[in-house]
């Protein structure tokens, strides 16, 4: 169901002479790693590894991997370019496995749900060849349509990523409501970065999922884990070692901002932020994520101590208001 452009792939590799190839999939491709190594053996000579660790999106990239395996070519499936100059000298391909899922018939039950007649319309780099598509069917049920501009990350008109709806926020005077084609990710993070009602369209699984609700329940939830790193006293403030997702600045100028306040805080460098590599961390109170902001947001019941985004963090130390915060948005990288 995906176009993993196997012509374009074994192009690349043939055009370029390289030699030793790491082949870098989400997870819900891995299983065709198999048959594209064999493919790319078959047809090019080239040695091909196939990484197993997570692909989380084009912040991600195995740059490190690369070139330990002395690789001539990453090739990263799933996203298109995230970062203009991150190769750290290892040519990177991106294929965007754009989806073969009709979106027409799941686009066609949200046309009761949407509120207004403007409506802002937006979705990921798996469908957003058929993004015409769904203007003119809206279209013709009488909507105005509009669709974002590029974002800080999103290099593509009408795309959003899991951390860039800068461009929903852009046009968001202009609509009433926003339909956004793609996964429960991607919507939940449009619904949390404006302040118009939002509807999901799932070509997946064909569902439709008004997603209000939802928000409410995450800001209440922001806001509980906010008010405790109010009262808290010492701060791990965490530091990827992903290419794309890295901020040692930011965490410099927060950890600044965390002692100004009268509090303590060390800043921690993980290549993963999960639960299990927190645990030793026991002096600490609450953990801050300068990384994805969406680790701290989507699933915080996974960590044993509060969690909190690099923008919550302001609000704890009072340099921000929590009104503050929710006009800015709150999925921003």
């Amino acid at each position: 169901m995906f176009d993993l452009e196997e012509d374009k792939l074994l192009a690349e590799i043939t055009g370029r002479g390289a030699r030793r190839i790491l082949i870098q999939l989400p997870d819900g491709l891995k299983n065709e790693g198999t048959r594209l190594a064999g493919l790319v053996r078959e047809k090019t000579g080239a040695d091909v590894f196939v990484s197993a660790v997570p692909a989380w999106g084009a912040c991600d990239l195995s740059l490190d991997a690369a070139t330990r395996l002395k690789a001539d070519l990453l090739v990263h499936y799933g996203h298109n370019e995230f970062l203009r100059d991150a190769s750290n000298g290892v040519p990177v391909v991106y294929i965007p496995a754009k989806s073969n899922h009709e979106i027409i018939p799941v686009v066609e039950r949200t046309v009761s749900l949407l509120q207004g007649k403007s409506i802002g319309l937006a979705t990921t780099i798996q469908h957003l060849h058929k993004l015409p598509e769904a203007t003119k069917l809206l279209e013709t049920k009488g909507f105005n349509v509009h669709t974002p501009g590029r974002g800080p990350w999103a290099h593509e008109t009408g795309q959003v990523l899991g951390c860039d709806y800068f461009g929903l926020r852009r046009i968001q005077s202009q609509v009433d409501s926003f339909l956004i084609i793609g996964s429960y990710f991607h919507g939940l993070g449009a619904a949390l970065s404006v302040e118009k009602p939002t509807i999901l369209a799932d070509p997946y699984d064909g569902t439709v999922t008004v997603l209000d609700q939802d928000r409410d329940r995450i800001v209440r939830q922001r806001y509980a884990m906010v008010d405790k790193a109010r009262r808290a006293g010492t701060f791990g403030i965490i530091v990827s070692t992903k290419p794309g997702q890295s901020n040692p600045q930011i965490a410099l100028s927060i950890l600044k901002q965390v002692e100004e306040a009268g509090k303590k805080a060390v800043i921690l460098y993980a290549d993963e932020v999960i639960p299990q590599k927190l645990l030793d961390f026991t002096d600490i109170d609450v953990f801050v994520d300068t990384a994805c902001p969406r680790l701290a947001l989507d699933d915080p019941e996974r960590f044993s101590k509060p969690i909190i985004t690099r923008d919550e963090i302001m609000v704890a130390v009072g340099a921000w208001t929590w009104e503050q915060l929710l006009e800015r948005g709150l999925v921003r990288l």
